[in-house]
C-alpha cells in the first residue's frame, strides 16, 4: 500500500509506533501523534482519529520486470550510515511458521491463516483472492464485486494490475488471510 502523506492539506510525517492493531503495525505522524492502521488507511486513536489516508496507485513486481519497463530507476542506497544488513529480512521465521504470534480475534476458516491473499475493496464490498491460485491462472481473471467488474491480469507468476470495466486502476493489497478477513469481516472470497 502506498499513501499520500497530504492529510487535510498538511504534508505529514510518519514512523513505526511500534504498537499492533490486530496484528497489523501502526504508523504514528510526528505532528499529532495520532496512530495509523494501514490496512484500515486512516487514524484509529488520536487528534486525527476516523481521518482517511489517500491511497495512491501502486504494483508490486519483480525487480526484473520493474527494470524492463523502467530502465532509468534510481535506486535509493542502502548506505544510510547506520550500521544494519538491510539483505536480512527480518520477518523471514514469520513467514515460514502457521501460527500467527499476536492476537486478531476470530479468524475464519474459509483459508488458513497465514495464506497470502490479494485482497480487493470497492465501497463496501471486498473479496480475497488466494494469490497462489490467481498466480497459476496466466492472463486476465475477470470477476464482479459488488456493481463492479475488475480484471486481474497475471504474468509471469505476478499480479500486473487490477482494473474496472474501464481499464482504471483498482486499489488493491496484498495481506496474509488473518490480517485482511480482521479488517474486513464480511469480505467475500473468489473460488
Amino acid at each position: 500500500m502506498v499513501y499520500s502523506r497530504k492529510v487535510d492539506g498538511t504534508t505529514r510525517t510518519f514512523g513505526i509506533s511500534g504498537r499492533l492493531y490486530k496484528s497489523n503495525v501502526l504508523l504514528y505522524d510526528h505532528g499529532t501523534e495520532s496512530l495509523w492502521s494501514q490496512l484500515k488507511s486512516q487514524a484509529i486513536a488520536g487528534p486525527l482519529a476516523g481521518t482517511r489516508l489517500g491511497q495512491i496507485p501502486s504494483s508490486r513486481v519483480s525487480w526484473e520486470k520493474w527494470t524492463q519497463l523502467h530502465p532509468r530507476t534510481t535506486v535509493l542506497s542502502d548506505n544510510t550510515g547506520y550500521d544494519r544488513d538491510y539483505a536480512r529480512d527480518p520477518y523471514e521465521g514469520y513467514y515460514r511458521v502457521g501460527t500467527i504470534w499476536f492476537p486478531v480475534g476470530e479468524v475464519r476458516r474459509d483459508l488458513s491463516p497465514k495464506d497470502r491473499v490479494l485482497g480487493v475493496e470497492i465501497g463496501s464490498d471486498s473479496k480475497a483472492y488466494l494469490l497462489e491460485d490467481l498466480i497459476r491462472k496466466e492472463g486476465v481473471v475477470t470477476d464482479r464485486i459488488g456493481d463492479v467488474q475488475i480484471r486481474i491480469r497475471v504474468s509471469d507468476q505476478e499480479v500486473v494490475s487490477v482494473t474496472d470495466e474501464q481499464g482504471q486502476p483498482v486499489q488493491h493489497l496484498f495481506a496474509y488471510w488473518f490480517a485482511w478477513q480482521a479488517f474486513h469481516p464480511r469480505t467475500d472470497v473468489y473460488h
